[in-house]
């Protein structure tokens, strides 16, 4: 590790050691979405207050609007413009993930992260692009729920996004090198992401799944949600600004042949899943 590196995961260290569900700074902007997420996990919530909620939040009433006419779950072209129905075609699950994508979404243009535009960029669309796909490789290549592999796509790098804020308020020197900062997120990943998950208290299942997804259990149809987090970060584009694309293409043929999967299978999927998945990730990312 070099002095720059080490320096950025020392300054950083004592804010993912001190996370909390009383002392997360997320943008004021980000409120209302947190709100939701909260309001979503509470049984008792009826489809009427759901409604309402989400309305009162403009920004995340399209995205519900745009997933409910998605490709995905609109594949007749009936399409709606009322909150309520929408809510009944999307369900009340993918809200949690609607919403936290909007979460992120607000913290890249926040004016805290100017500085490091470029690598916040790449983090939420890596972030959209992961969990459009392990959407449809829950649904189209396993049992498991997709619900839950879309939240767990949208949150699997929110300890990035986490410390990348704290470095801008509170070291920002650390921006003058995006490549140690960046090397420094990747060592502080494993540390940051679990407790802020469980800030958050998102449900185990996500967490596990965020936890295990640098480790592939071998087979097809993936058999837990770890598995289909890792074929979807795997199929995903880079989130370093900094990475070679070609070395990166190079280094998945190996890790391809190494872990025993059939290369050609999965782009199969791909090319006949791109509609679903264009129309998740679009959803999201407006």
């Amino acid at each position: 590790m070099t002095p720059a590196i080490q320096n950025a995961v020392d300054a950083l260290t004592p804010a993912a050691q001190s996370i909390s569900s009383e002392n997360l700074t997320f943008a004021t902007s980000a409120d209302a979405s947190l709100r939701v997420m909260k309001a979503v996990d509470n049984p008792d919530l009826s489809m009427d207050d759901l409604a309402r909620i989400v309305t009162a939040e403009p920004l995340l009433s399209a995205k519900v609007v745009r997933m409910a006419n998605s490709v995905a779950l609109n594949p007749m072209g009936r399409t709606i413009t009322d909150i309520k129905q929408a809510i009944i075609r999307v369900g009340v699950a993918p809200i949690r993930s609607l919403a936290m994508a909007l979460t992120l979404d607000q913290l890249r243009h926040s004016q805290r992260l100017t500085g490091c535009r470029q690598l916040t960029n790449r983090l939420w669309e890596r972030s959209v692009h992961v969990a459009a796909l392990a959407y449809v490789v829950a649904r189209r290549l396993s049992p498991l729920p997709a619900d839950e592999a879309m939240l767990a796509g949208i949150v699997h790098d929110l300890g990035r996004f986490y410390l990348l804020g704290i470095a801008a308020d509170e070291h920002p020197e650390l921006l003058r090198d995006q490549r140690a900062l960046v090397a420094a997120l990747d060592e502080l990943d494993p540390l940051v992401g679990p407790r802020l998950l469980a800030a958050l208290k998102l449900p185990e299942s996500t967490m596990t799944a965020v936890v295990g997804r640098h480790r592939f259990g071998g087979s097809l149809p993936p058999q837990t949600l770890a598995d289909v987090l890792f074929l979807a970060c795997w199929l995903a584009p880079s989130a370093n600004p900094f990475e070679d694309a070609e070395a990166r293409e190079q280094a998945r043929a190996q890790e391809s042949a190494a872990l025993g999967l059939d290369r050609q299978t999965i782009d199969d999927f791909v090319a006949a899943s791109g509609d679903e998945i264009y129309s998740i990730a679009l959803a999201l990312e407006a």
